[in-house]
């Protein structure tokens, strides 16, 4: 299915790719693929200038941030500068992919515009994170890679929201210190209940 986002007369001042899966040696599963390619597409048409792909070491079997591996990918296929595509490596999951871009990168980025590229069926989703992580001063969009969600993809993303909803209820969107410190007390990917806590 081709992409449904127009990017001819968009502007972004970055492109966040979200991760989906890879290997244990670093190469990335069609999903991955498909969101960096979308990601590469959208940079290049939107002339935005800094791609950022997310996400960290998270399998057992391997000590490679699944960042790095997407940027490698990236760079191995496009004539892109290095120094345009950075690879942050905190976040465990999309939450803490708004939240570490944010925290750690968005002061870099020329202004406020943020294209998100992540796969269609978790577009929504994405979009309400973003939003109430970057808060009201930045504008974000998402493009969404592959087939239309199914009814099953729609109702795991509809729970996985409401989990959401609750973690940072009470607190306002784009306070990111007060959203940092909820991460930390009570999502079990940052609070060290699944994972070390951040």
């Amino acid at each position: 299915m081709p992409n449904p986002v127009d990017f001819t007369d968009a502007r972004y001042d970055a492109v966040v790719v979200l991760a989906n899966l890879m290997d244990a040696d670093g190469t990335l599963n069609d999903e991955t693929r498909a969101r960096v390619d979308l990601g590469i597409e959208a940079m290049k048409t939107a002339s935005a200038p800094l791609l950022v792909m997310c996400g960290w070491a998270y399998r057992d079997d391997s000590d490679i941030c699944i960042a790095d591996a997407m940027r490698r990918y990236a760079l191995e296929y496009t004539q892109l500068d290095a120094s345009r595509v950075i690879a942050e490596t905190t976040s465990r999951d999309t939450v803490g992919d708004a939240v570490f871009t944010r925290r750690n990168l968005a002061a870099t980025f020329d202004g406020p515009r943020i294209l998100v590229a992540t796969s269609a069926y978790h577009a929504a989703r994405t979009l309400e994170i973003f939003t109430f992580v970057y808060g009201p001063s930045f504008h974000i969009d998402v493009a969404g890679a592959g087939d239309p969600p199914t009814a099953a993809q729609l109702a795991s993303e509809a729970r996985s929201l409401d989990a959401f909803r609750a973690t940072f209820s009470g607190v306002a969107s784009g306070d990111g210190d007060a959203i940092f410190e909820r991460l930390r007390e009570r999502h079990p990917f940052y609070n060290g209940d699944v994972y070390p806590r951040v």
